[in-house]
């Protein structure tokens, strides 16, 4: 039974990264538009920003629920270009895969500076 999990979580990520390949391949060949571009990043880590802020404990719930809505804001942006610039469904599809990107980005250079302070 275990080696069902495994496998079916490895297929699971395998078939991520397919249709991930897939939506970015599609986007740029058949509408000149790279879903990963440097205003999606710029904007997700703007929101990634404002989720880290949430966090504080300290924060007035106006601060809380003015962050928490820049946060979206700037998704849906994102969202409405991509849509703008190719399709309904790959705009939907990609949301997801940019918020993964945003996190792999963050948690990269996350472990890159502590190996760089020698934590």
């Amino acid at each position: 039974m275990t080696l069902f999990i495994i496998i079916g979580i490895l297929l699971g990520i395998v078939a991520f990264i397919v249709l991930g390949y897939y939506l970015w391949s599609t986007a740029k060949e058949k509408y000149n538009h790279n879903i990963f571009g440097i205003g999606v990043l710029l904007r997700g880590f703007l929101s990634l920003g404002c989720i880290l802020l949430l966090s504080c404990s300290s924060l007035s719930s106006e601060a809380q629920i003015t962050y928490l809505s820049l946060a979206i804001v700037l998704w849906l942006w994102t969202f409405i270009v991509t849509w703008k610039n190719t399709s309904f469904l790959i705009a939907f599809f990609s949301i997801i895969y940019q918020v993964t990107v945003i996190y792999v980005i963050n948690t990269a250079l996350n472990k890159t500076f502590q190996l760089l302070k020698g934590e």
